[in-house]
């Protein structure tokens, strides 16, 4: 599970969000790239979803994330 305190600074400000244990596979980018983007060698939220087709993405690539970032 993806730790609060660990946040990479990057992500955009709501309940999805990246840590820095994120090893920069691209998966979540993959499966939500409207979602995810890349910067510093790790992944980020660069925006929220709002849409319900956007929440199951993210979530797709929450439970697809080998590191749980």
């Amino acid at each position: 599970m993806a730790n609060q305190l660990k946040k990479r600074r990057e992500n955009q400000e709501g309940n999805f969000y990246v840590d820095s244990t994120c090893i920069d596979c691209e998966t979540c980018r993959i499966l939500a790239p409207s979602i995810f983007s890349e910067k510093n060698g790790g992944s980020y939220v660069r925006k929220q979803p709002e849409t319900e087709s956007e929440k199951i993405k993210a979530l797709q690539a929450l439970l697809s994330c080998p590191t749980t970032s």
